[in-house]
């Protein structure tokens, strides 16, 4: 995004930067976003593996539905609530294998 500020710099009112509510969603962005983002997703490949985090990331426009429905008051259309149920069955298809698996090693 910033090489694109430079090219739009007639349209950019760079005063913005200064008011006390952007430069807190910069940091926000920059530190809460980001950097907790990164350390939570090195963590979860550390302790499941790349491929099982990797299916955790689909989970993420559910979330971001649900934040805004009890957040922010926005109604729960249902072509959300079907894509939310088609997530979860996805992400439970997706981890039966491994439930059965060590449900059949604990039962041995």
């Amino acid at each position: 995004m910033i090489p694109v500020l430079f090219i739009n710099l007639d349209s950019v009112d760079f005063s913005r930067f200064t008011q006390v509510q952007n430069v807190g969603n910069f940091f926000f962005l920059g530190i809460g976003a980001s950097a907790l983002c990164f350390v939570t997703w090195n963590f979860s490949v550390k302790n499941l593996g790349a491929v099982r985090s990797t299916v955790y990331i689909y989970t993420i426009p559910m979330l971001t539905t649900l934040a805004s429905v009890f957040i922010l008051g926005e109604m729960l259309t249902m072509k959300a609530f079907i894509g939310i149920l088609l997530t979860l069955a996805g992400l439970i298809l997706s981890e039966m294998p491994n439930f059965l698996y060590k449900r059949k090693i604990h039962t041995d």
